[in-house]
This record gives C-alpha cells, structure tokens and sequence, in this order.
C-alpha cells in the first residue's frame, strides 16, 4: 500500500482528532451501538436490529448520532466532550457523499456559544491538512477537485436568511406557512403536491441556495427554527435557530448549534415528530427519555452549551482530494 493510500490518511486524520481535542483537555466518549430509544429528529430514521436471548426479544436501536450519549456526560458535570462513533441512518441513499453507516465525530462545550465552536472548526481543519500534508511531503494549501482552498481564519459567515430572499425574491420569514412556501416552489416548477414545509424548503436550498455557496471553506448561519428542535433561537428573531452548517469545496461537512436544553420544548418537537411519522406510515423509535432528563440536568445549570457534527468520511475525502467517500 502506497503512504497517499485512504487507508492510512484515516488513520492519520483519527489519531490528530484525538490529539487535537486531548491537547485541549476534552474528554472521549465511547458510544453504545444498542439503544432501547433515541432521540426523534425530523429526517433521521434508525435502524433496529433484535436481541434474542432463550425465549425473549427487545428491539434495539442503532444511533443516528453520538449526540444523546455526549450530553448525558455533559449532564453529568462534563464539561468538554467528544467522541469519534459509529452513526447509522436509514431511508437514506447510498450515493458518492452518503452511506447508511459513518464515521461521525460530535464535540460540545459547555459555558461557550456556536460561534466558539466555528473557531474550533477553522482550527481543527487547518490543524489536520497541516498533519496531511506534512504526511505527504506537500506544502501550501489544500487542493480539492482542481480548487484551491484558503483555510486561513476567518472563513466566510453567510446568513442564510438573507440567501434566501436573493434567490427567490421572497424574506424567508414570509415563508414561514406552507401555503406561503408552497407558492415559492410552484414559481420554481416544484412539486407541490402532498409535499410538507420542509421537504419545500430543502428542495430550495439544495437547488437555488447551495449554487451560490461555493467551494471556499465558509459557515451557513440563520436556519429556520421549525427544523431545528434542537437548537436555541435567535433573540428577537425567533423564526431563526441559533445554528450552521459549515462548507468545505462546496460539501457540507457539519452541522452546529447552541444547544436548546429547555426538555419540555424538546420534548414537544420529539412528540410532534413522533405524531407525523405515525400519521405518514414512517418508521418510529421510542422517544429516549434518559436524554430528556439529561437536557433538563444541563439546563438547570443555566449554563451555554454549544457543539457540532462533523461527517469524518466527507473531511477525509476532500484532505485527500477523492471524489467519493472511502
């Protein structure tokens, strides 16, 4: 096997993640594989597998994220956690940028906000090129698909509010109600017809919005708070989450947040979501209380939380200029 080979730049890249967030005194969650329950996002379906023994079965769960187990250590006084785990997502295509099952590492801080945790990004990718390339024998900087990407911070910050109305024509805060977005996507030729808000509004993004992004390292901030139960919305703009997502050439390779920690609207959103799924014939999973309890642990501390993940076979691919997922 030749140095450049996928194989050992995983490696590489696995061991200064560990060195990275060691140096910063950051502790290492091990992630359970089984689940008796899980948190119940929008669009993330887990797959179930049984356990049998003699003359009994339970279902278990196979995790979507770290993120419940990350935060039950936060609850458990933590306060900077990060774990390198095994996710798996069902309903999902197997594509040149998916796979059912990843490599996902998760960090949060508590006491810190989402922009701290954008820092933390810039440095850890410039931290790993500059593991990759000293690896390899290159120097200056990373190239991806025939582009040259500038890691120096600070990367780009663009609001994806504003995004919005340049491609449509139309303040994403009037778009807020189905029959409002409904008449957005029918302007643009979409199918409408038994579609929700945010299979919509994913529809114009990932067609009018992601184009105009670019493949320069940059963050995406200002998402709708209805898609993101949980995160904390943006004073006085509560239609907004308190959330990005981070673009490395032109992939999207994390999604971050200040952590909403308030259990009952948690709860709420994990509810609703539970309601919709049985109503559209979609796999469901028990709702993961421990992690409501956790939340609601984090939250009387009256303490920030912020954190992020980070998909690692997508910032493998790009540090080693594939095009597609190893």
């Amino acid at each position: 096997m030749n140095k450049d080979d996928p194989f050992f730049i995983k490696e590489l890249v696995i061991k200064s993640i560990r060195n990275f967030f060691y140096d910063q005194d950051f502790h290492e969650v091990v992630v359970p594989v089984l689940n008796k329950a899980l948190p119940l996002e929008p669009n993330l379906y887990a797959f179930k597998t049984d356990w049998q023994y003699m003359d009994k079965t339970e279902i278990r769960y196979l995790p979507t994220s770290p993120e419940a187990a990350l935060k039950k250590k936060l609850a458990q006084g933590l306060e900077k956690v990060f774990a390198i785990g095994h996710s798996f997502r069902n309903l999902e295509p197997a594509d040149l940028e998916h796979n059912p099952e990843f490599l996902m590492l998760e960090w949060y801080r508590s006491d810190a906000n989402y922009q701290q945790i954008m820092d933390d990004v810039e440095q850890l990718v410039a931290f790993l090129w500059q593991e990759v390339s000293d690896y390899l024998g290159k120097s200056g900087n990373l190239e991806y698909q025939g582009e040259r990407l500038n890691l120096s911070s600070p990367w780009k910050r663009l609001s994806l509010e504003k995004l919005f109305e340049q491609a449509v024509g139309i303040s994403l805060k009037n778009c807020l109600g189905l029959d409002e977005i409904k008449t957005v996507a029918k302007k643009l030729n979409y199918q409408i017809q038994g579609a929700n808000w945010e299979q919509l509004f994913n529809q114009i993004f990932m067609d009018q919005i992601e184009p105009m992004l670019g493949k320069q390292p940059l963050f995406l901030v200002d998402f709708p708070s209805q898609i993101s139960p949980l995160c904390k919305t943006v004073p006085n703009k509560p239609y907004l989450a308190e959330r990005f997502e981070v673009y490395l050439g032109g992939l999207e390779i994390g999604n971050g947040n200040n952590e909403q920690t308030d259990a009952t609207l948690v709860e709420e959103a994990f509810l609703l979501e539970q309601k919709q799924r049985q109503k559209n014939q979609l796999p469901v999973h028990p709702i993961d209380n421990d992690f409501l309890e956790a939340l609601q642990k984090m939250h009387s501390t009256k303490k920030q939380y912020a954190g992020i993940g980070v998909g690692l076979e997508r910032v493998e691919m790009i540090l080693s200029n594939l095009q597609t997922l190893n």
